[in-house]
């Protein structure tokens, strides 16, 4: 008896830790997840990410905390995991304050801070599912999205 007891025990033991490794995996994989990705980008454009600087290709990924800036000649195209999309200008730089967009949990946030630049913004699915989570901030004003489209300019 004893033998059948430590049997059962044991792979409920394992498969308690087995769920305990996904979820933990499935959090790290969730905070590395890039917030955007780079669909197009023309002239001199950087991205500032943890104090070194780099040249993005199409493909490559915008993560939250990310500083994105485009020379005189510069601009970018940005496709975040909802379906939004940024257009960034010529002289511009914003940087990704926060990202979240899990439906299953109803956890939604997108704030952008935009330093200097002109923006075109078209909502994706977080802005359909919860517009108040949806913020595009300037040193002069901030914008909570409530339609579809937009044009922003800060100088």
């Amino acid at each position: 008896m004893r033998t059948t007891r430590l049997m059962v025990h044991v792979p409920l033991a394992l498969l308690a830790l087995l769920a305990l490794g996904l979820v933990l995996c499935d959090s790290v994989t969730r905070a590395e997840a890039p917030a955007a990705n780079f669909r197009a980008v023309s002239g001199a454009v950087t991205v500032e990410r943890a104090g070194s600087s780099s040249v993005p290709a199409p493909g490559d990924p915008l993560l939250v905390g990310d500083i994105l800036r485009t020379g005189p000649d510069g601009k970018a195209g940005v496709s975040f995991q909802d379906g939004t999309r940024i257009a960034v200008g010529p002289g511009s730089e914003l940087k990704v304050q926060s990202y979240r967009f899990v439906p299953l949990e109803k956890d939604y946030d997108f704030d952008v801070y935009m330093q200097r630049g002109e923006v075109a913004y078209s909502s994706g699915r977080l802005a359909r599912l919860a517009p108040e989570a949806v913020k595009f901030r300037t040193p002069q004003a901030a914008v909570g999205v409530r339609g579809t489209r937009f044009l922003i300019r800060a100088e």
